[in-house]
């Protein structure tokens, strides 16, 4: 089950989407909502959703600039704009900073059902792409995984999973390889990779995309994912976006 957040600061707003749908049948839990950009904020940090639904202009913080911030944060959210404005600059912002569908309101059940079956999609996506077999691992392992999955945008080194999951880091690695085929460093980068192209496909920003996945110069990410890819990371994005 999906957990989801709606953002808006009409509240008929968010009780008619709470109730239009059949969120449950979807295989989506609404865990929360908020009136206010901040109170928003706080609530995506407590209970960190899968998915965002948002207005743009709310008190305290606009629904563009936290998606920026949760973008930062956990890129692998998945944020919906709602939005009476057309206007071309929001649609253009919203989809610079990696926004999943952007909703011009009045919203329908047939929009945000439309919206639901994309998001969908894209999860099925990414769980072809990172569905490690787990079955029958050590436990330690299977720990460890979850770990890396959910940390991959940050630097994270061996000894700090091999610390998290409570083994010593030299018996980690040979546990690990001997696990999963591969070692800890490859499993990390090929899963940066991978997540890496599913961002350039959706068209997002290089630069941005380099520290999303955990890079801190593009210039070593560019290298790697040369390396791994064969093409450097612009022409993959052209190729994929044409």
């Amino acid at each position: 089950m999906l957990k989801a957040v709606i953002f808006d600061d009409e509240f008929i707003v968010i009780e008619g989407l709470k109730r239009v749908i059949n969120w449950t049948e979807k295989g989506i839990e609404i865990i929360g909502t908020a009136t206010d950009g901040i109170s928003g904020l706080s609530l995506f940090y407590s209970e960190k959703p899968d998915i965002i639904f948002t207005d743009i202009r709310m008190p305290g913080i606009n629904g563009l600039k936290l998606i920026e911030e949760v973008m930062d944060t956990a890129p692998d959210t998945i944020c919906v704009v709602m939005s009476g404005h057309r206007e071309f600059e929001y649609v253009k912002q919203a989809l610079k900073i990696g926004v999943a569908d952007y909703l011009v309101k009045p919203i329908t059940i047939q929009m945000i059902e439309e919206t639901i079956d994309k998001i969908k999609k894209k999860k099925l996506k990414e769980q072809s792409h990172f569905s490690f077999p787990l079955n029958h691992k050590h436990e330690a392992i299977e720990k460890a995984c979850k770990y890396i999955y959910e940390n991959y945008n940050k630097e994270i080194s061996l000894q700090e999973v091999a610390d998290f999951t409570g083994l010593n880091p030299n018996y980690f690695s040979i546990l690990f390889k001997d696990q999963m085929g591969k070692t800890y460093i490859k499993y990390l980068t090929e899963l940066r990779m991978e997540k890496a192209k599913l961002m350039l496909q959706e068209g997002q920003k290089v630069i941005k995309v380099s520290e999303k996945v955990g890079y801190h110069t593009y210039r070593h990410f560019s290298d790697i994912f040369k390396k791994y890819v064969g093409v450097s990371p612009g022409q993959y994005k052209k190729v994929e976006n044409n």
